[in-house]
Formats: C-alpha cells, sequence, structure tokens
C-alpha cells in the first residue's frame, strides 16, 4: 500500500508542501486580460504574448496605459517586470500583480511587461533567472524587428518556402520607445531584476538601451531567519528553502548576491543606474541596506528609498483604497515614476516625450526630499534586525 502523503508545511492561503516533495497552489484570483481602453476596469490595455512557448511554456502580459494614444508614436518607455512570491507562487495574471502593474503603466506612462517564469519548487532556480534572461532576448529581438520594419516597410511578410516571416508585436512597434528601456521587480522579483543586469552586463542588447532597475523590496537573505522572521505569514526560510536547490544553505549566492563566496563581483559589471526600495518593517531590510551600500562602493549608481512604518510589498497587498496605505503607495510609486523620468532625460533622448515631464521629475524630487524620505550613501546606517 502506498503511504499517503502528509503536509509538511500549509501557508493558508498560498501553498502547502507535501512529504513527498509536492507542491500544491490554491488557485489564484486571476485576471482575464482585456485589450480594451473602455472596457478594461482601470483604463489599461492589457494582453498575453508567448515568450517560449515551445519549451518551458513561458508568456507576459503588456500593459499599455492609455496615454499610448495621445503620446506619439514609439514614445513609451518599456519596464520589463518581475513579480515577487518567493520564487514559488504568482503569475502576471494573479490579481494583485495585475493591479499593481496596471496601476504603474498609468502613473509612469510606460509600457509594463509582467513575466510568467518558471515556479519553485519545481523549477528551483536558476531558472527563474534563466527565464528572466530569455525575456530579455526576446525585447532585444521586438527591437530589432521594429528596426527592420522600419527601414524596410514594403519588404514582402513571407519567407520564401511561404511561411510568414517574423513580424515584431503590434503595440509594442507601434508604441515602444526601445530606447528608454528598465528592469523592475518586487521581492523576489527584485532579485532576478539584479541577477538579470549581472547576467546582462556587458552583453550586446543593441538596438535595446536599458535605463535603470528598480528593486523593490529585494530579496537578499543575509542571514539565517529567526522564527519571528515572517512576511505576510509566510516564512522567509520555507521560501528560501523552496527555491533554492536541494541541500543549498541560507544565504546561498544564487539568492544572496553579497555572499563571500559569490562568483559575481559587482565592481566589474556594467549596471545601469539602480532604486533600491525598502520598507522600514520589512524583515528584509538590513539585505536591502547592505545591497545598496555594497552598489555604491563599487561606483554605481544607486537611489535609495524607505517607506516609513510599512512592511514587506505592501504596495501590491493593498491599493490606493485603502486609507492606511494610499499615502505610503503614492509615495513609493512617485519616487519610482521620478527615477525613471529622470534617467530616461538624462541618459538620451526623450523621441515624443513633452518636455514637461522634466520639469516634473525635477519638482517631484525636490518635493520628495524635502519629506526626508530618499537617504543619500552617508545618511544610510546600518539597520538592526527587525523583527
Amino acid at each position: 500500500m502506498v503511504p499517503e502523503k502528509e503536509v509538511v508545511e500549509h501557508r493558508p492561503g498560498l501553498l502547502i508542501l507535501y512529504s513527498d516533495g509536492s507542491f500544491e497552489r490554491p488557485s489564484d484570483l486571476d485576471v482575464p486580460a482585456c485589450a480594451d481602453f473602455d472596457t478594461s476596469p482601470n483604463g489599461v490595455a492589457t494582453r498575453d504574448v508567448i515568450i517560449d512557448g515551445a519549451e518551458a511554456g513561458i508568456w507576459a502580459r503588456i500593459f499599455l496605459p492609455r496615454a499610448a494614444l495621445t503620446l506619439g508614436r514609439r514614445s513609451l518607455p518599456v519596464v520589463l517586470h518581475f513579480h515577487g512570491g518567493g520564487f514559488c507562487i504568482g503569475s502576471p495574471s494573479s490579481a494583485h500583480i495585475h493591479r499593481t502593474c496596471s496601476r504603474m503603466a498609468n502613473k509612469s506612462s510606460c509600457i509594463w511587461i509582467s513575466l510568467y517564469y518558471r515556479l519553485a519548487p519545481e523549477h528551483p532556480l536558476p531558472a527563474a533567472y534563466d527565464d528572466a534572461f530569455s525575456a530579455l532576448l526576446w525585447l532585444r529581438t521586438q527591437a530589432s524587428l521594429v528596426m527592420v520594419e522600419e527601414r524596410e516597410p514594403t519588404v514582402n511578410c513571407l519567407n520564401d518556402d511561404g511561411a510568414s516571416k517574423m513580424k515584431a508585436d503590434p503595440w509594442l512597434s507601434e508604441y515602444a520607445d526601445f530606447s528608454s528601456c528598465f528592469l523592475s521587480g518586487d521581492s523576489a522579483g527584485g532579485t532576478i531584476v539584479h541577477f538579470l543586469a549581472a547576467r546582462a552586463s556587458g552583453e550586446n542588447l543593441s538596438p535595446l538601451h536599458m535605463k535603470g532597475m528598480l528593486l523593490v523590496h529585494p530579496a537578499f537573505p543575509q542571514e539565517a531567519p529567526r522564527s519571528s522572521m515572517e512576511l505576510s505569514n509566510v516564512k522567509v526560510s520555507f521560501f528560501h528553502t523552496s527555491a533554492l536547490p536541494p541541500g543549498a544553505p541560507f544565504g546561498h549566492p544564487l539568492m544572496n548576491p553579497l555572499h563571500p563566496e559569490s562568483p559575481i563581483d559587482l565592481a566589474q559589471l556594467t549596471l545601469p543606474p539602480a532604486l533600491v526600495a525598502a520598507a522600514s518593517n520589512d524583515p528584509l531590510l538590513p539585505g536591502d541596506v547592505a545591497y545598496f551600500q555594497a552598489l555604491r562602493r563599487a561606483g554605481h549608481e544607486a537611489q535609495f528609498f524607505e517607506s516609513q512604518g510599512m512592511g514587506h510589498c505592501f504596495h501590491t497587498c493593498y491599493d490606493e483604497s485603502s486609507p492606511a496605505f494610499a499615502g505610503s503607495i503614492n509615495a513609493l510609486e512617485r519616487v519610482m515614476v521620478s527615477f525613471i523620468e529622470r534617467n530616461r532625460i538624462m541618459q538620451g533622448d526623450t523621441p515624443g516625450r513633452p518636455r514637461a515631464e522634466a520639469r516634473r521629475s525635477t519638482e517631484l524630487r525636490t518635493e520628495i526630499l524635502k519629506q526626508g524620505v530618499i537617504r543619500n550613501p552617508i545618511q544610510v546606517q546600518p539597520c538592526e534586525q527587525v523583527s
């Protein structure tokens, strides 16, 4: 008789791990894509595209803001986004992820592309990093196809064998400004952003131009957690163990770029400017601060922002209708928008972008600095572990 599998770990509403190693995720509250601005509940058009369907089943959801209709052709920066969930849960169609990307697409007037990557423990790291790199190469291909279409608009769309030639995604072809691309990620997604940027360092991504990376509450665990270290009722150690290959110790270099045995030397990388956003009540705050300081010591441009009195990824768990969180959500997202606008303007041409946005970016920066919520590298102090 085959013994019944037993529940080893149960996190209500999130995941169940069984004694035979199998994993169960409850059904997400999925939001279907809607390509119509007028019928979409938030005014953002969305559609799903295949990135690598043949092998890994990787896909992405494109979030197109209504601003696309007024800002001009090929004028919207592109943000390649990676959701959080401890490398184990989540999808671009999950309600909270869809809501967050829709909100940011609207506020930033950017095209957001949210990736579905393979999840642990079925696919432990570095599977998610490999999928992220595949998505970046897919985006480079899209940019190249747009260049070909621009150069040869009347070329026959069939190959010699009669098969259709590859064409760029119509939304990206019409609206994307590939000279202004950004990487973004929350929690585990922020970890993916770092390792993707490191892997792409020195890579010829032309005609893509990477202008910045946004790491929001990234997961860079520095030490084994205490029992009280929990994120939304999910133990850090549980996600850590599930995401890494069997037997990997806590703080393994696959997840912690600051590990003494990490093969990656930050000083040797070519990285775009970084925004590291943290929260004062997040157990992962010390790792976020340490990562920011390491970037600065290695000579990279980096900005640090800390949401006071907030916990891990509060901006994805709640929306602006929650009075207790609305102010903090708006402050964080204004910093993100300011970072995108400033780095796009400072590092290159901004086709189709009104000059007023440059002034607004400067005004936002000044206002935020007055609030005292952005720390410069001199002001950042080592943090005690938050219990």
